[in-house]
């Protein structure tokens, strides 16, 4: 692949404006309120975490119950 100088010129125009839109976002709040937005982000994804990890513990713990109860079920039943 060959480098042309419209595909050069091309990248670094869009290059430039991802740059410049980038420096409007950053830009648009202050760094206090960034890192409030980051503490309430953390907060918010430990959060998730949590209900996530509770949900998939949960399911994997009523699975080892039901387990348990058809081996007891299985072993009661050979012992009759």
């Amino acid at each position: 692949m060959t480098l042309s100088a419209d595909k050069i010129t091309s990248g670094a125009a869009y290059g430039s404006s991802a740059g410049v839109v980038a420096d409007g976002i950053l830009n648009w709040l202050s760094p206090a309120e960034w890192s409030a937005l980051g503490v309430l982000a953390g907060i918010v994804v430990a959060l998730l975490t949590l209900l996530i990890n509770w949900y998939y513990k949960r399911k994997a713990t009523l699975a080892q119950i039901r387990a348990f109860q058809r081996l007891s079920r299985l072993s009661g039943s050979a012992e009759e």
